[in-house]
């Protein structure tokens, strides 16, 4: 599956990160609510947080950021070729 849960370094709350879209999917939430939220996301296969898909709170900043090169050089393309 493409979503991975993502832990913020500092304030500890938990947020869902997605490849599809290189972007995360919720906002940040405590353990308690953000497990709460995978529960009714995923039902009874929502196991707990820390045995699931986990990303690094770097990596994924990393991803977003060249995310949005990539859609800043596809614009730049899109308008030279204009």
């Amino acid at each position: 599956m493409p979503r991975f849960n993502v832990q913020h370094p500092v304030t500890k709350q938990w947020r869902c990160f997605s490849t599809i879209v290189d972007n995360y999917v919720t906002d940040w939430m405590d353990e308690e609510r953000y497990q709460k939220w995978r529960e009714y996301e995923y039902g009874r296969h929502a196991g707990p947080i820390r045995e699931a898909n986990l990303m690094s709170y770097e990596e994924a900043e990393e991803k977003i950021a060249l995310r949005k090169k990539w859609d800043e050089e596809v614009r730049r393309h899109e308008s030279d070729t204009d």
